[in-house]
C-alpha cells in the first residue's frame, strides 16, 4: 500500500515553486524547485503529475491565498465603495506581505499556461465580490464595463501601489490612502 502523502511536503513545493516561479517565471524546471523543497525531482511528480498540474495547483494555491486575506472579513452589507475600498485594501496588504506570491501570481496569468478551468476556480472564492462588481454595474455606481477589465484596472492600480509602497516604505500607508480614490475615479460610473 502507498504512503499517505504529506500536506507538509506538498506545501513545502507549492513554496519553493512560489519563489522558483517570481525569480525564473514559467522557465523554472522542476529540478530546481525540487532542490529549493529539498526533495528529490521524482517527489514532486509524486505530488504533481507534471510541471503543467504544478502551476495550475500553484495558480489555484496564491489565489486561495489572496482570497483567504481578503475574503473573512468581507463587510458584505456595506456600500458599494467600502466593500470595493476593502478587497483593495486588503489586495495591497496581501502583495506587500507576499512578494514572491504576487510576482509568481503575476508571471502565471501572464503566462498563457493557466488554463481557462483553472482560473474559473479561482474565482470561486470572489463571488460574492464579483456579485457586488456586478450589482453596482447595474445600479450605475460602476462603469458599465466587463467586470474582468473593471477588476484589471483595480489590479493594476493595486500593483502600483504595492510597488511604490515597497520602495518607499514610509510612504506607504499615505500611498494607499491617496491610491484608492484614485481607483475609484477611474471606475465609477
Amino acid at each position: 500500500m502507498a504512503r499517505p502523502l504529506s500536506p507538509e511536503k506538498r506545501l513545502a513545493l507549492l513554496l519553493a515553486a512560489t519563489q522558483a516561479v517570481a525569480e525564473q517565471g514559467v522557465l523554472a524546471s522542476t529540478a530546481s524547485i525540487a532542490r529549493r523543497a529539498e526533495v528529490a525531482e521524482g517527489t514532486l511528480f509524486t505530488y504533481f503529475e507534471s510541471k503543467d498540474v504544478l502551476f495550475q495547483e500553484l495558480y489555484l494555491h496564491l489565489k486561495q491565498s489572496l482570497a483567504d486575506r481578503v475574503m473573512p472579513s468581507y463587510p458584505h452589507a456595506a456600500d458599494y465603495r467600502q466593500r470595493m475600498r476593502h478587497v483593495f485594501d486588503q489586495y495591497v496588504v496581501w502583495g506587500l506581505n507576499n512578494a514572491d506570491g504576487r510576482v509568481a501570481l503575476a508571471r502565471l496569468s501572464a503566462s498563457g499556461v493557466v488554463r481557462d478551468a483553472t482560473r474559473e476556480q479561482a474565482t470561486e472564492p470572489f463571488l460574492a465580490f464579483s456579485r457586488m462588481m456586478q450589482d453596482a454595474i447595474n445600479d450605475g455606481v460602476l462603469l458599465n464595463a466587463p467586470i474582468a477589465f473593471l477588476t484589471s484596472i483595480m489590479e493594476r492600480v493595486a500593483e502600483t501601489t504595492i510597488e511604490y509602497a515597497d520602495k518607499h516604505p514610509q510612504d506607504a500607508e499615505r500611498t494607499q490612502q491617496l491610491a484608492f480614490p484614485l481607483l475609484w475615479r477611474a471606475i465609477s460610473g
